[in-house]
């Protein structure tokens, strides 16, 4: 698939410890290696751990990163729209940006309007779930406003013998989402932090299956909400069952209800989503 304009990622959560920035280095290699993309990782995170990741690693032509830590954690106007900037002119320069963002309150749910995705990784776990419904609750506004971003729900450290999802079918979440196939746990990502990609790098079943994540990806951004129902599809790639089916779920629901409540069995290595019974 190939992109039609510039694409423009967020990738975030208010925890630490659910991959973000491996995730958001490994996709930036994806876009770069795979696609042939100019792409570009932003690190707002102190740690600067997945820019840290790219600077260090086997270089590729088309992938550069910035650590720009200092920008957004002021909280103030100033700072915020500096933030902004700093996104935008990376962005002019790049046909894929990818940003990595630790969440704070002080931030405000009016940067998103910059991009396209917004990529939440999250583990299954009832705890983390539930804290990341209360970032979904924080971003609402952002998430629900004409123009808006679409939002990707995206399953990480996922065991690889796991076959039910029950902490996530039992929650509501406050806001419509798209579902990526789960990335499975594997200390593969430890063994080439810094060295290399998963990409490029990866033992073949990891390579495969985070291929599978980052190709969901492209169909998120290819995915177009407004024209999709049960006989029409959207012009370009088509969206993933998963995707599709959340999205015909949501769209009636009443604006200040919590509106998904999905059911999940896996197979082999990808989430397809089914309506739940109410």
């Amino acid at each position: 698939m190939l992109l039609s304009k510039k694409l423009k990622i967020l990738v975030t959560n208010q925890k630490g410890g659910v991959g973000k920035s491996s995730l958001s280095a490994n996709l930036a290699a994806y876009f770069a290696i795979e696609k042939d993309q100019q792409t570009v990782l932003v690190d707002f995170d102190r740690q600067a751990t997945s820019s840290q990741w790219v600077v260090h690693a086997k270089p590729h032509p088309k992938l550069r990163a910035e650590s720009v830590s200092q920008v957004i954690h002021g909280g103030n106007r100033l700072s915020l729209f500096t933030a902004r900037s700093t996104i935008r002119d990376a962005a002019s320069k790049a046909d894929v940006l990818i940003t990595d963002i630790t969440w704070s309150p002080v931030i405000g749910p009016d940067i998103l309007d910059v991009f396209d995705l917004v990529l939440v990784p999250t583990s299954l776990s009832e705890l983390e779930l539930l804290s990341t419904i209360g970032l979904l609750r924080d971003l609402r506004m952002g998430l629900t406003k004409s123009g808006a971003p679409k939002l990707v729900l995206c399953p990480n450290k996922v065991h690889p013998f796991q076959r039910k999802f029950n902490a996530m079918a039992a929650q509501r979440f406050p806001v419509p989402f798209l579902l990526a196939p789960p990335i499975t746990q594997s200390k593969e990502f430890e063994v080439h932090y810094q060295k290399d990609f998963i990409i490029r790098a990866g033992e073949p079943e990891v390579q495969t299956r985070f291929r599978q994540f980052c190709q969901a990806i492209e169909q998120a951004a290819a995915f177009v909400p407004n024209t999709l129902s049960a006989n029409a599809k959207p012009a370009g790639t088509p969206a993933t069952e998963a995707m599709r089916v959340l999205h015909e779920r949501t769209q009636n629901a009443p604006a200040n209800s919590p509106v998904v409540q999905p059911a999940f069995e896996q197979i082999p290595s990808i989430i397809r989503a089914k309506p739940a019974n109410f």
